[in-house]
């Protein structure tokens, strides 16, 4: 049995690094860094969680700050292993024209057990986004189906319990065209499998209260997905954060 879980522990890092090395001359990269706070709080026996997040989010090679947002969800489980969260962020992002306002609605469906010293966790997540206070008709709202795989192995007598994931977003969103600007215009909704995400990560209990976790993620679109015409981007993303358990 302790090969057996070896080797899908050296299975999983072979797909992630094979898929982090992965080039092509077409695709733009980057490296970037997620830092952030969150503060959760139980309730009702702790069938009840509320959580608080600020994040900060750095692009061109940890550079510049791609976007910022603030973050409240509220979470009940129904039954062992079975939560269902809502919540709302506002994002201030970085576009070409400069910061914007965004705010994103979403809820999760999410499943967790776990066999022997591993722990497998099952999330669905619909979310809706776009831009605040806007007249312009070309800042529409943009619908992502998410969902997450994670795995996480128990090592005995080890603080740094190491997990993976593999998430895939399909979008959904209205694309205006302007072949010349005020003359002919052409919108399309368009849908598809927009990117997958790979995440290696572990954190560490400083405390029972506080929790610092850390991250490796590989982020790449799909050439597939209409909005990137065939010229997609890969991310190769550091995170760190600080939770508190209130």
């Amino acid at each position: 049995m302790r090969k057996v879980k070896q080797s899908m522990l050296v299975t999983l890092l072979l797909l992630f690094f094979s898929q982090a090395q992965a080039q092509d001359s077409t695709t733009v990269q980057d490296f970037e860094l997620w830092t952030g706070v969150n503060l959760k709080k139980s309730f009702l026996d702790d069938k009840m969680r509320f959580g608080l997040s600020q994040e900060f989010r750095f692009e061109d090679n940890a550079t510049s700050i791609n976007n910022l947002f603030t973050e409240a969800e509220l979470g009940y489980k129904f039954f062992k292993g079975f939560r269902v969260d809502v919540g709302y962020r506002f994002i201030r992002n970085n576009r070409n024209s400069g910061y914007r306002s965004e705010g994103r609605f979403f809820s999760d469906i999410n499943y967790k057990h776990k066999l022997d010293r591993f722990k497998f966790g099952y999330r669905f997540r619909f979310q809706n986004q776009g831009v605040l206070g806007s007249a312009d008709t070309d800042d529409y709202a943009e619908n992502k189906y998410r969902f997450r795989f994670k795995l996480e192995y128990n090592i005995r007598d080890w603080k740094f319990d190491p997990y993976f994931s593999a998430e895939g977003f399909f979008a959904q969103t209205t694309n205006r065209i302007n072949y010349v600007p005020t003359v002919i215009e052409d919108e399309q909704r368009i849908s598809g499998f927009e990117k997958y995400r790979l995440t290696l990560g572990t954190s560490y209990d400083i405390t029972k209260k506080i929790n610092v976790g850390a991250f490796y993620r590989y982020e790449r679109e799909l050439g597939s997905y209409p909005l990137y015409y065939n010229t997609p981007r890969q991310y190769f993303i550091a995170g760190l954060n600080i939770n508190f358990d209130l």
